[in-house]
């Protein structure tokens, strides 16, 4: 699974037209934090008064389904730290997850449009919903002949589930596509799962399992499938069990000189996954004598300096592209964190970075969880 996202090329992203304005807040079950928060993943229905009858919007086509996946790792076979980049098979690997990658991100976009807008853009949700049904209609993502391609689609289904959630609840949704894309979702959850229940390997315990269980929670959520979501749950717990005093997780410190992404990105499925348990009224960031916080806590402190992970690995940290500062892709959990569990120091790094997104997270969690851009 790569750790690292590209904005690769692809088509025009939708053409989104809506009128900005304040978004509806609304706390998730639980206790809702006293400062500023946007709606999270459960949007509710707007009032009747509060919908646009001819809302400006256009839509474009999703691009063609992707049915069949055979990626391979774009790392060494020989490096043991799974850290270096074989340069040909990440080509190849960049080029097979690209339409998917390109699908996932203006998904998400075509959502993030209906949360956004007030009055509620219900044109939106119809476009996210029909995106949604032109691959449920054509199975896609149900023929995975590698581990990597369950792993890719272990990262994307939650994207696509949380995109869903974004706008069931919007009014006036055809309810055959909404059946279609429900089912569509269950059958890939559970292929997941059947795919990692019979995994045996290091990936069984590792973020690869973290973000099956973001995954089949995600769409056991949007296909009200109980057990779907009771085994992403129980997957972030496999993560949340192992993570040590010192806030790490002992498979990613494998990672070599990558230990300190992997961290990254292994919290990103287990943040987002603790916010999706809260609906079902589970508090995993209780759990473990505070394990989530304290793996957050160690990744917020090795952002700008990565001497921890160096002095545990023995290897020097890979530095981050660019100036050298985390990307807001990679750090867009931490809004849903900070939502939940405030802290200066959190902010500090989200008020430079914001907003921040990731299309397999719901897209802009800045919006979702901040309540403003």
């Amino acid at each position: 699974m790569a750790a690292h996202r590209r904005s690769g090329k692809g088509r025009a992203m939708p053409r989104l037209v809506f009128l900005p304005a304040t978004v509806l807040l609304f706390g998730l079950m639980g206790t809702v934090p006293s400062h500023a928060q946007g709606p999270g993943y459960l949007v509710p229905a707007p009032a009747a008064d509060n919908v646009r009858a001819k809302p400006k919007y256009e839509c474009d086509a999703p691009g063609a389904p992707v049915i069949t996946l055979d990626t391979q790792s774009k790392y060494k076979q020989d490096d043991t730290h799974r850290a270096a980049i074989d340069e040909e098979a990440e080509e190849a690997y960049s080029e097979a997850v690209e339409p998917l990658r390109i699908y996932g991100r203006n998904l998400v976009k075509i959502s993030n449009a209906y949360v956004k807008s007030n009055p509620k853009n219900t044109a939106a949700a119809a476009c996210a919903l029909t995106w949604l049904d032109a691959w449920a209609s054509a199975n896609a993502m149900t023929d995975m002949r590698s581990k990597q391609a369950h792993f890719n689609l272990g990262q994307a289904l939650g994207g696509f589930a949380l995109a869903y959630l974004q706008v069931r609840n919007a009014p006036g949704l055809a309810d055959e596509q909404k059946r279609r894309v429900e089912t569509w979702l269950r059958t890939l959850g559970r292929q997941l799962v059947a795919f990692m229940d019979k995994n045996t390997a290091t990936s069984s315990r590792n973020n690869h399992r973290y973000w099956a269980g973001l995954s089949a929670a995600a769409a056991g959520l949007a296909a009200d499938d109980k057990p779907l979501t009771r085994w992403g749950i129980d997957s972030a717990r496999i993560g949340l069990a192992q993570i040590t005093p010192e806030g790490t997780l002992p498979l990613e410190l494998d990672r070599g000189k990558r230990a300190r992404d992997y961290h990254i990105f292994a919290a990103e499925p287990l943040v987002a996954t603790a916010e999706l348990a809260r609906s079902q009224g589970i508090d995993l960031y209780a759990e473990h004598g505070g394990a989530l916080q304290r793996l957050v806590e160690r990744v917020l402190a090795a952002l700008d300096d990565p001497s921890f992970f160096e002095k545990a690995t023995g290897s020097k940290q890979e530095p981050y592209p660019g100036d050298g500062t985390v990307p807001a892709s990679r750090i867009a959990w931490l809004e849903i964190h900070q939502s939940r569990r405030p802290s200066p120091e959190a902010e500090a790094v989200l008020s430079e970075k914001r907003p921040t997104g990731s299309s397999e997270i719901g897209g802009n969690t800045t919006l979702l969880f901040h309540g403003a851009e």
